[in-house]
């Protein structure tokens, strides 16, 4: 038997440092890459368009001592256009008292006063829990919020944004001017939107204020999904999945749950009110913050967040519940206060919310790679994708549509179903997928584990006609610009129209128009680094993309580097239509098939064109060779009568 032996001699410094050294290295190797905003070819470029901008404004506004005021995005001078977003919006919000900059309204603002915390988020008068729901969720994971203000200067007033729309990068920026109300009982200035906890922390209004500029105005970030908030946030991907559908519980509580703010941000929302009558405190329609999950005593909880930051769930293990012991409030790090916060059982998360909302994140260790096409639906072209791997890697692929949010009232009267197939490089069929849940448009996704080689995905889109929107009084759970309190209260709220003079609906259009101009990018090759006016050059082809239907864009994530993905539109639908017409009317006009036999029927009209001019030509030339000949000919038997007469003359 071996005896073990203590040694009372002390290791040299220098060696218990290269000990520590190798440990700490060790450690660090063990460690899993942490969350990260996706990187992208662009990403680099939009964050430098960013600080160029806020620089180039901070000297022009010190050389004529004035703050910065965006007359891109004007609260004071142009506060309809910032508000709404139609000729008549069903959205009013009344109660605004005016707008000024923060250091007007708060004694000394400040951007952070610590980290960003879920803790800090306080919904407003918008309807748009779903964003705040999701920057509950981003900034529940250290560091990652941050890295969307790119560049700021407080003093002057100007703050620099990213973020992931369509498939890559892009930046804005906005001065420091938000809408305020009065408080009916005290009497003080509040923020009527989103706000902090303390309300001298700017991070959260101006990040929504710079959210709503991207999509020209605050009325249409009313309502969505937490996911895809997340995926704007984060550049992660974004699906739906119904709770009804869970074929294990077990196994998604071990493979999905287990890994939240790991590789999967969740949120989570009631969609169909009637299919849970007894929701504990649970609101329909509104979005919810997944934060984390634990297992206590056997007892699977999830941890979860009202972006109003009160009313919250009444059940078990909800605050003041018999279930919480002082040794599970200091294990689960729980109080007792009306602060949003909540922890409820996994078998009631299951049972009372219908939809969880997924985002896919992405450590540094993957690459990504995008490209954009024109497709048409009907009749149907044939675009399609080709990437490349160079060696094994687990691949996500994700088919896209442009975001319909940059519309506004200026919507589609359709709405378009996405799938795609995967193919190999030996046209074996991989992988089929589409959407599963009606309302999840956005995009379809896959996760694969591909060997190196050569695939094809071809995309298929499903076009139905939108359904009719409910009047405002006929949708009383519509989570629109309403205040929390009220909300809680049942205070009813009247919805009234907003009209619109003609300049102000022609501006509306034309803004709209350049928002769209950020999806007609991507076709057309040209690299957009943000969303404000200069950002926008006019594209000459821009008019030859009009003529599709719709611009569908793929984009593959992959632990391969040299992960190549291109696009090819095929030949549009007209095109092939023409061809046919043309093709048709040769073979009437040449029942014989000669002319057809010269020309290629699966070619492009020109070559038709071109082969049928040529044949032309061909018997041109030989007619014209006839009659020189008879010309030739005549003329020869004219000069012999001639010589024939000048004969006899002589004789």
């Amino acid at each position: 038997m071996t005896k073990k032996i203590k040694s009372n001699k002390k290791l040299p410094k220098e060696v218990i440092a290269s000990i520590a050294a190798a440990q700490a290295k060790h450690k660090k190797n063990l460690q899993l890459p942490s969350a990260t905003l996706v990187v992208t070819s662009a990403m680099a470029a939009a964050r430098e368009a960013c600080s160029a901008k806020v620089d180039a404004i901070v000297e022009e506004c010190l050389a004529q001592n004035c703050k910065f005021r965006d007359s891109k995005f004007d609260l004071l001078n142009d506060r309809r256009n910032c508000l709404y977003s139609s000729l008549i919006s069903e959205t009013v919000y009344s109660d605004i008292a005016g707008s000024k900059r923060l250091p007007d309204l708060f004694r000394n603002p400040v951007f952070f006063l610590n980290d960003a915390s879920p803790q800090d988020i306080k919904q407003g008068s918008a309807g748009d829990c779903w964003l705040l729901a999701a920057l509950a969720v981003i900034s529940n994971i250290p560091g990652l919020l941050e890295q969307l203000c790119v560049k700021r200067n407080e003093e002057i007033g100007v703050y620099g944004f990213i973020f992931f729309k369509d498939g890559d990068w892009v930046s804005t920026v906005v001065d420091d001017q938000v809408f305020y109300k009065i408080d009916p009982k005290s009497f003080r200035r509040q923020l009527y939107f989103s706000s902090c906890n303390d309300e001298r922390e700017s991070w959260l209004p101006l990040m929504e204020k710079a959210y709503a500029k991207i999509h020209g105005d605050y009325e249409t970030i009313e309502g969505g999904f937490t996911s895809e908030g997340i995926e704007d946030l984060t550049g992660g991907i974004a699906s739906n999945l119904l709770t009804s559908d869970i074929l294990d519980k077990d196994r998604f509580w071990k493979e999905e749950m287990k890994k939240v703010n790991k590789h999967t941000l969740l949120g989570c929302c009631i969609n169909f009110e009637e299919e849970n009558p007894d929701k504990h405190g649970i609101q329909s329609k509104h979005a919810y913050s997944v934060l984390n999950v634990a297992e206590y005593n056997n007892e699977r909880l999830v941890h979860i967040r009202n972006p109003w930051g009160e009313v919250e769930w009444n059940g078990d293990w909800s605050d003041g519940s018999e279930k919480w012991t002082p040794e599970a409030m200091k294990a689960l790090k729980h109080e007792n206060k009306d602060d949003g916060q909540f922890w409820m059982p996994y078998r009631d998360f299951l049972r009372i919310f219908t939809t969880i909302d997924r985002c896919r994140i992405f450590d540094a260790s993957w690459s990504v790679a995008s490209n954009w096409i024109s497709y048409n639906i009907e009749p149907r072209s044939s675009g399609r994708f080709h990437f490349e791997l160079t060696k094994r890697s687990s691949t996500v692929i994700v088919l896209s549509q442009p975001d319909t949010r940059y519309y506004g009232s200026f919507e589609s009267e359709f709405n378009n179903t996405l799938s795609f197939h995967v193919y190999d490089k030996d046209d074996k069929l991989i992988r089929r997928t589409k959407v599963t849940v009606p309302f999840s448009l956005r995009s379809v996704n896959c996760e694969l584990e591909l060997e190196a080689g050569k695939y094809t995905v071809i995309p298929h889109v499903r076009r139905e006609p939108n359904d009719i929107k409910p009047k405002p009084d006929e949708d009383e759970s519509t989570d629109n610009a309403i205040d929390p309190a009220m909300r809680v209260d049942g205070v009813e709220v009247v919805i009234e129209p907003v009209e619109m003079d003609k300049d102000t609906y022609m501006f509306r259009q034309h803004k709209a128009d350049l928002i769209r101009s950020m999806s007609l990018a991507r076709i057309t090759g040209r690299t957009l680094l943000g969303v404000d006016d200069e950002d926008y050059e006019e594209d000459p082809d821009a008019s030859e993309v009009s003529t599709w239907q719709l611009m569908l864009g793929l984009r593959v994530y992959s632990h391969d580097r040299n992960l190549t993905l291109e696009g090819s539109p095929g030949i549009h639908p007209s095109v092939k239509e023409a061809q046919s017409e043309a093709l048709d009317t040769n073979e009437k006009e040449d029942p014989e098939g000669v002319t057809a036999t010269l020309a290629d029927k699966n070619g492009l009209i020109a070559e038709s064109g071109e082969l049928a001019t040529a044949t032309g030509n061909d018997e041109d030339t030989q007619n014209e060779a006839e009659e020189a000949k008879k010309e030739e000919k005549e003329t020869e038997k004219e000069t012999e009568k001639e010589e024939e007469k000048e004969v006899k003359k002589e004789e």
